[in-house]
């Protein structure tokens, strides 16, 4: 196919305006589609990243391309960085608003091993060990890839692994057996602590009752992190296309047909790099097949000199607690503590102020030295 650079996609210098304002209630399941050009979400992360790079604008006309990336996050951003690197193939990203606007630019910026619901235990169980084995092994590669792309990423990396802190006595027995088996069957240095040694050599969690610390665990600027990943991408030849969404797609004679509002791509091959904002109709093998859960994030003022002493924070790895609707937090390299957890259920209850006010004596009661705090 075609692959001439078209001068109409020549670099701006600078990123693609959004069209519309962000929309707070927005909600994928109900919406009839991810939307044209919102703004970005009002986040932390967005406020401290500095102005977004350039990008390539959006489609103006039909072009024919070898690989099309629906979806600008983290997901599509590294595979088209990835596709560029290992077999030469300079994709095209097509992202229906800015880029990066979905979770990639509002999550908690921790970087894990992390199992899932599931304990190593339990993949053992429903799995077998030889597939227990070869699951974890993933996910330590994927960690090294990840510590690779961001070794020329200036996205405030703070490394030390991962304290999963317990929230109740109870939580104890299991952590521990957790602890051997990931030391002894997956030769994975998990080792546990007790509540005084994390109250007194980590963080004054009022909460914590214990915790088992994990070798593996990063905390990132997220929005730092996307805009690298967004450099990194052009540099090697990637096209980035914002307030192009895919608003239909066809395939016949084994090419893909998206259709975006300012002309189609045509696509011998496409990577669907969405997650929780993909439209219920983009594709038929989509429709019903993922469940969007809504998260809340805040982040304190710069604390003092006093308050982080008050607090004891004398670690900045990533925290999460063992709740089922858990906690993840962490002393930021600007002084902010950062605390997230679940939120509404559905887009339209998003922002009302008791989801925010949930989030804030969560804070007060894990660190009662921040009580009246500004958020």
């Amino acid at each position: 196919m075609d692959t001439t650079v078209d001068t109409r996609f020549a670099d701006t210098g600078s990123s693609t305006a959004p069209l519309k304002p962000y929309d707070p209630a927005y909600d994928p399941l109900t919406a009839t589609g991810p939307g044209q050009g919102r703004e970005y979400a009002p986040t932390y992360w967005i406020g401290t990243a500095g102005e977004p790079p350039p990008d390539d604008g959006p489609i103006t006309h039909d072009i024919d391309v070898d690989v099309a990336i629906i979806g600008s996050g983290f997901t599509g951003l590294t595979c088209a960085i990835f596709l560029a690197q290992e077999h030469g193939i300079k994709a095209t990203v097509l992202e229906a608003n800015r880029v990066s606007w979905g979770c990639s630019t509002r999550n908690g910026g921790q970087a894990q091993c992390n199992s899932g619901r599931l304990k190593r235990s339990q993949w053992i169980q429903r799995y077998g060990l030889d597939t227990a084995l070869k699951l974890h092994e993933e996910m330590c590669d994927a960690m090294e890839t990840f510590k690779g792309l961001i070794k020329d990423i200036d996205c405030d990396p703070q490394p030390g692994g991962h304290l999963y802190i317990a929230h109740r006595a109870k939580v104890m027995p299991a952590l521990e057996k957790e602890a051997k088996l990931l030391r002894e069957v997956f030769h994975y240095d998990a080792r546990i602590f007790d509540a005084d040694t994390v109250k007194r050599e980590y963080v004054d969690d009022k909460e914590a009752m214990g915790a088992m610390h994990e070798p593996e665990g990063i905390g990132i600027h997220a929005g730092k992190l996307a805009f690298g990943y967004l450099k990194k991408a052009r540099a090697l030849g990637a096209k980035v296309h914002p307030s192009s969404p895919v608003t239909s797609w066809q395939t016949r004679d084994g090419v893909h047909y998206l259709t975006t509002p300012g002309g189609i791509v045509r696509a011998r091959a496409v990577a669907v790099a969405t997650g929780g904002y993909t439209s219920q109709d983009l594709h038929p093998k989509l429709k019903n097949r993922l469940l969007p859960i809504l998260s809340n994030s805040i982040v304190t003022r710069p604390l003092t000199a006093a308050e982080i002493d008050a607090c004891n924070f004398r670690t900045t790895q990533v925290l999460t607690d063992t709740r089922i609707l858990r906690h993840y937090y962490r002393l930021m390299p600007d002084g902010r503590v950062q605390l997230g957890s679940r939120s509404a259920i559905t887009g339209s209850d998003a922002p009302q102020r008791k989801y925010q006010d949930l989030l804030i004596s969560d804070l007060y009661r894990k660190f009662p030295a921040l009580m009246g705090i500004d958020i």
